[in-house]
């Protein structure tokens, strides 16, 4: 055996085996997971929302905004894939973590633009001779201000923990509660008082539901839940005002639906609270 390893140690150090084996890394390191197959689902997807303005009626129009919603997600989910070589692409952050900032961003994105571009197309239809004339509520806009907020907000806030050491014992408890969770602790790695994955096919579900620090990963972290609830219930209820808007069969689409201010409030105390659970420190410094 110690004559076999010296001779893989000597093959190693030679100099051809070395460009060999840095070749076949860059080789790998270059390979995207963007094929040729995410770019032609992409180009179906926008041929067919262009070919719906055209074959599908406006008497159809809660049936076409359904549609658009569906392809919108399932564009956004491809290119993630493309992108990230996951399915989970679309949700997964600079950390290679579910972000929830990004989810919810999402969510409102999809059904905004989805709601819009119905509207368009049932105008198109109906022969208004402004279809793209659809008045936005101020409050729609400040909705997706707080989103946009919390989406960038989120980063800047984590940043400044990365320059911060955590102390052992915190490093110690993150790496044995990730092990609980059955978490490969070897494609984790801590940066400062944060705790990120090396490669995006790490990301879990569970990442928008749990702290991002050494003192609180694998700990539920109660302002995202109370974010996510207040986020869906939002969301749903939008949905349903605007299910009712397009099953007005006869009439052009006008304006979109106004949202409740009272809603809109609990949405922004909700993520400020987000953002100032994220800002405040949770783990000691050595």
């Amino acid at each position: 055996m110690p004559i076999v390893e010296q001779e893989v140690a000597e093959m190693t150090n030679d100099p051809d085996v070395q460009r060999v084996l840095n070749a076949t890394a860059v080789e790998a390191a270059s390979i995207s997971p963007w094929k040729l197959g995410h770019t032609i689902s992409l180009i179906v997807i926008v041929m067919v929302l262009v070919g719906m303005e055209g074959f599908v009626p406006a008497s159809f129009r809660l049936w076409m905004w359904l549609a658009i919603m569906l392809l919108l997600a399932l564009f956004g989910i491809i290119a993630g894939n493309g992108v990230t070589g996951q399915w989970l692409g679309l949700f997964i952050d600079t950390r290679n973590k579910v972000s929830l900032a990004r989810f919810q961003m999402i969510l409102w994105t999809v059904l905004i633009l989805s709601a819009y571009l119905t509207g368009v197309m049932v105008n198109v239809d109906l022969k208004r001779p402004e279809p793209l004339s659809i008045a936005i509520p101020p409050d729609l806009w400040l909705l997706m201000g707080i989103s946009i907020t919390s989406l960038i907000g989120s980063p800047l806030i984590l940043s400044t923990k990365k320059s911060r050491e955590s102390n052992e014992p915190d490093k110690q408890r993150a790496l044995e509660a990730l092990t609980r969770q059955a978490v490969d602790t070897d494609k984790v790695a801590i940066v400062g008082q944060l705790v990120v994955n090396q490669a995006p096919e790490t990301a879990r579900w569970a990442d928008m539901f749990q702290g991002s620090e050494t003192s609180n990963v694998g700990q539920l972290d109660l302002g995202k839940v109370q974010m996510f609830f207040f986020t869906l219930i939002l969301v749903l209820a939008y949905a349903s005002a605007l299910s009712t808007l397009f099953q007005q069969n006869t009439e052009p689409v006008l304006a979109l639906p106004v949202i409740d201010g009272g809603m809109l409030a609990l949405l922004g105390i909700s993520h400020a609270g987000y953002l100032v659970n994220k800002a405040l420190p949770h783990s000691d410094s050595e």
